[in-house]
């Protein structure tokens, strides 16, 4: 039996919407870690916690749905990886967000403000989709970071641009932790 995710603020730690949703695994590096989008319940839960869906009750998400959103994670992995990396973006990662955001777009109201509100789960990936595409097209000056220790992605915007984790509460007090042990007889 698996356990669902209670979905807090250590989950929203990137800075962007698109870089929170690819963050959902228990982390990247060294190996895939467990996919924290246990099943369309977890998946309808964290579109509420982010803020795209209200509070849905359970059934509001599909298996269909919780395929295509991880699938969109793993584009969305391409993309921030070669960005990252300093590489040119793959064209066909690039091709899958605008095919993900087209393909939703019935389930997406776009008001005059250029504020997209989904009506439904397969809007809110046009959404996650549409926000990953304006991160690749504009960049952050800082760039897109990812953990020395899990591999999530993080825009910098610590003062000094020297961030190395994805939170301090998290990864970089493992770090700390094992530096210090690793200093002792």
């Amino acid at each position: 039996m698996t356990t669902a995710t209670a979905w807090g603020e250590d989950h929203f730690v990137a800075g962007n919407l698109a870089l929170d949703f690819a963050n959902t695994v228990y982390r990247r590096w060294p190996e895939p870690g467990a996919d924290l989008f246990t099943g369309p319940d977890t998946f309808a839960a964290w579109l509420a916690r982010a803020g795209l869906l209200p509070e849905s009750p359970r059934g509001s998400a599909t298996e269909a749905a919780l395929a295509e959103a991880r699938t969109l994670r793993a584009l969305l992995w391409t993309v921030f990886d070669a960005h990252r990396e300093g590489r040119t973006i793959p064209a066909d990662a690039f091709a899958g967000l605008l095919d993900t955001a087209r393909r939703s777009v019935t389930d997406l109201t776009v008001h005059a403000d250029g504020s997209a509100r989904p009506r439904g789960p397969r809007g809110a990936l046009a959404v996650v989709a549409l926000n990953g595409v304006a991160l690749a097209l504009d960049p952050p000056p800082q760039g897109v970071r990812a953990c020395d220790r899990c591999g999530w992605f993080f825009i910098d915007s610590s003062r000094g641009r020297r961030r190395r984790w994805c939170s301090m509460k998290t990864c970089g007090n493992q770090a700390k932790a094992a530096r210090y042990r690793s200093s002792r007889p």
